[in-house]
């Protein structure tokens, strides 16, 4: 089990102006943060550590640090949508001059056409990010399981590199879930606003293009960040199944 005190502290040490964790070694443990309600009011939350994780003060510190990140990534996005919402229905209550807007049948053919490709280049990229999450995975799952005959450094150095992994897939989900929340917001009061002040056919010509922007705004984020987070973590866990087996049963 690792214990290095001076590592605990830095994990700790990484959110304490906006945390109040501690460590606590009992599989569930309690982090308090910003409740849903209020900004600021104390809010005590249960977690539960992944199966996957090593059992150590370290892991448990940087498991908890990056579930902190990944709250706070959404929490801001939430905010951000929110101010979106505001700002929205103010542009709507503005409106006070309406004039229909009369689009041809090949402008929303374009956009739908826009929209199509924008799906397909997002399916690629969630696919070649799937074959390379399979990959890695697999690479990493060998090499964060724990092996007869590792000395105690290595088996320290596995269990880091495993916990890595899972913060990683935490912070990440929280990233996507963040951009879901307020692209989602964007482009339904943008949608709104001009079904308002321009009508019902150029409302479907923007929803089709705020589409089509979402999606590739998805494919670049997919393509930027390479691996599929989710993918990942259960390629790694699958491996280090087998990799479990193998040693119990003396397969090289």
């Amino acid at each position: 089990e690792c214990t290095d005190d001076s590592m605990v502290l830095q994990m700790e040490g990484l959110l304490a102006a906006r945390t109040k964790f501690h460590d606590q070694t009992s599989e569930v443990v309690t982090v308090e943060g910003v409740s849903e309600e209020g900004e600021g009011e104390e809010a005590k939350q249960s977690i539960k550590y992944p199966e996957e994780l090593p059992d150590d003060a370290v892991s448990r510190a940087l498991f908890r640090t990056s579930l902190q990140i990944s709250r706070l990534i959404v929490s801001a996005s939430k905010v951000g949508a929110e101010k979106i919402d505001s700002y929205g229905e103010k542009k709507r209550e503005s409106v006070t001059k309406t004039k229909e807007v009369k689009v041809t049948k090949s402008s929303i053919a374009a956009a739908k056409a826009a929209r199509s490709a924008s799906e397909f280049a997002l399916s690629k990229a969630v696919k070649l990010s799937d074959k390379i999450s399979d990959v890695v995975g697999g690479k990493v799952g060998r090499a964060a399981a724990i092996k007869d005959g590792d000395r105690h450094s290595k088996k320290k150095a596995r269990n880091l590199l495993l916990a890595s992994f899972l913060a990683y897939a935490e912070v990440g989900g929280g990233a996507s879930e963040g951009y879901e929340i307020m692209v989602k917001s964007a482009q339904m009061q943008a949608t709104s606003f001009v079904a308002k002040k321009y009508g019902v056919e150029a409302a479907e010509l923007a929803r089709h293009t705020a589409g089509a922007t979402t999606n590739f705004g998805r494919t670049a984020l997919t393509a930027r960040r390479v691996v599929n987070v989710k993918k990942l973590a259960k390629s790694a866990g699958k491996q280090m199944v087998k990799e479990g087996i193998k040693t119990t049963v003396g397969v090289k």
